[in-house]
């Protein structure tokens, strides 16, 4: 299969696709669950229990790993936070092995004709193998929370407890409780996502700068922990 590299982003539906001739990452940890098709080989992942190997390997959110393929390799990644139902199924902790044919054989059919329709068409393919979707926060506060930081620009500590009437220690501990990680973290990933739309070659500071990075390197440190792949790299696929 002659895959010509392409990125896909629905950053309103927490869909991310993304095509690779072949791959090897650097090791990171997304907040989201992966789903990994190799096309014509294994997909390789190593991680902190050991190898996981397989045409479909799926990686739970926030578990450090390293992919490789040798061939052609769909990736699909779906933001935790608008695929909390995802986070909530009783899937193992650690990365897995499916034997799927049928959803191999449709995301083979998936990735030969890349559109703008493939994020959907990905999201239902995953969600063929486990639940998707939102599902609720039960605390009503973190919730509360949420919303206010997906729609501004994200306050200080001190200032979102003052607004929640509560101490910043409480606030991190019950937003690591409910969320899954520290609200530092959580901050930096929704910074890289608000990134990735904007990404293209040779304006990376631009794009660092107009997502609230510190600077170019300081996005590009993030991308690589947190996707596995630098932003140039991601731009140019972009790009084409």
């Amino acid at each position: 299969m002659d895959l010509a590299p392409f990125f896909l982003l629905a950053p309103h539906t927490g869909v991310f696709v993304l095509g690779a001739p072949r791959t090897l990452t650097a090791p990171h940890r997304q907040w989201g669950t992966a789903l990994l098709v190799g096309l014509e080989d294994d997909v390789t992942v190593r991680h902190a229990e050991g190898t996981t190997r397989g045409r479909i390997v799926v990686v739970p959110r926030d578990v450090s790993h390293v992919t490789r393929c040798p061939g052609p390799l769909l990736s699909v990644v779906l933001d935790a936070d608008r695929h909390r139902a995802t986070v909530q199924a009783p899937l193992p902790a650690h990365p897995f092995a499916l034997t799927a044919p049928t959803v191999l054989a449709d995301a083979v059919s998936l990735a030969a004709h890349p559109t703008g329709d493939t994020p959907r068409r990905a999201e239902a393919l995953a969600a063929r193998l486990f639940p998707t979707g939102p599902a609720r926060v039960a605390d009503g506060r973190i919730a509360r929370l949420l919303e206010t930081l997906e729609d501004t620009q994200a306050p200080s500590l001190p200032e979102l407890a003052h607004g929640l009437r509560l101490s910043p220690g409480h606030v991190s501990e019950l937003f690591h409780a409910q969320v899954g990680l520290s609200l530092r973290r959580w901050l930096l990933w929704r910074r890289l996502l608000r990134s990735l739309p904007m990404l293209r070659p040779g304006h990376l500071a631009d794009t660092a700068a107009s997502a609230g990075f510190a600077d170019q390197a300081h996005l590009t440190r993030t991308c690589v922990r947190l996707a596995g792949y630098s932003p140039r790299s991601l731009a140019d696929v972009l790009a084409r």
